[in-house]
C-alpha cells in the first residue's frame, strides 16, 4: 500500500508543481505582454512623436516659404508705390506746369484784350480830341484850336494825325497874323515828320508866311527847297506857279 501511496502522491505534486509553473508562465506572460504592450505604447509614441515633428518641419518649411512669398510680395508693393509715388509726382509735375502755362496764356490773353482795349479807348480819345481841335479851326476860334492842337501833339506824338496837328497850329497862327510863330510851327512839320503829305504844304505855307513879312528872298529859298525836295507833289506845282511869276528881281 505504502508504494501505491507514494506514486499517487508523487503524481499529485507533479500536477501542482505544473499547475503552479503555468500559473508562473501565466504571470510571466502577462508580464511580457503588459511589458510588450508598454514598449509597443511607446514605440507607438515615439513614432507619433517623429510624425509629429516631421510635420513640425514640414510646416516650419512652409512657413518660411511662406515668409519669402511675403518678403517678395512686400518688395514688390514696395517697388509699386514707389513706382506709383514717382508717376503721381510727374504727373503732379506736368500739371502744375500746364496749370502755370495755361495761367500764363490766360494773363496773356488778359494783358491782350486790355492793352486792345486801351488802344481803342486810347484811339477814341485820340480821334476826339483831334476833331474837337479842328472844330475850332473850322470855327475860326484860332487860339483855341492852337491850344487844343498842341496838347494833341504833347499827349499823342505817335499819332498819325499829329503832323497835321502840326501843320494846322502853323495855319492857325498865319490866320491870326502871326507869321513868325506861324513859320516856327509849320517847321516842325518839315523836320519832325520830312515824309509826311503835311511837309510840302508847310513848306508852301512857310513861303506864304515869309511873303506876309516881305521876305521875298527868304520866300523864294522856300519855294525852291519845295521843288526840290517834293518835285511830285500839289504843293510843288503851286510853288512853281509862284515862282515863275516872281520877276528875277525880287531875289
Amino acid at each position: 500500500m505504502l508504494p501505491a501511496s507514494a506514486g499517487l502522491f508523487d503524481d499529485d505534486e507533479a500536477r501542482r508543481q505544473v499547475s503552479d509553473l503555468r500559473a508562473r508562465i501565466d504571470a510571466v506572460q502577462r508580464a511580457v505582454d503588459s511589458r510588450l504592450g508598454a514598449i509597443e505604447s511607446q514605440v507607438q509614441d515615439r513614432r507619433a512623436l517623429i510624425d509629429l515633428s516631421g510635420s513640425i518641419d514640414g510646416l516650419r518649411q512652409e512657413l518660411a516659404r511662406l515668409r519669402g512669398q511675403v518678403e517678395v510680395l512686400t518688395n514688390q508693393i514696395d517697388q509699386a508705390e514707389r513706382r506709383q509715388k514717382d508717376l503721381y509726382n510727374d504727373l503732379d509735375g506736368r500739371l502744375r506746369k500746364f496749370e502755370q502755362a495755361k495761367a500764363d496764356l490766360d494773363r496773356a490773353a488778359e494783358d491782350r484784350a486790355a492793352h486792345e482795349r486801351q488802344m481803342q479807348e486810347s484811339a477814341a480819345a485820340e480821334t476826339r480830341a483831334y476833331e474837337a481841335a479842328l472844330n475850332q479851326f473850322k470855327t475860326q476860334n484860332y487860339k483855341s484850336a492852337i491850344d487844343e492842337f498842341q496838347a494833341f501833339v504833347t499827349s499823342f506824338p505817335a499819332s498819325p494825325n499829329a503832323p497835321s496837328a502840326q501843320y494846322w497850329t502853323g495855319n492857325a497862327y498865319f490866320a491870326l497874323k502871326q507869321y513868325k510863330a506861324a513859320i516856327g510851327a509849320l517847321q516842325k512839320v518839315v523836320s519832325g515828320w520830312p515824309d509826311n503829305a503835311r511837309a510840302p504844304e508847310a513848306l508852301l505855307r512857310i513861303a506864304s508866311s515869309q511873303a506876309e513879312l516881305n521876305d521875298a528872298k527868304s520866300e523864294r529859298v522856300t519855294l525852291k527847297q519845295l521843288v526840290e525836295r517834293y518835285p511830285k507833289s500839289p504843293a510843288a506845282e503851286q510853288a512853281k506857279q509862284r515862282l515863275a511869276h516872281k520877276p528875277a528881281a525880287a531875289h
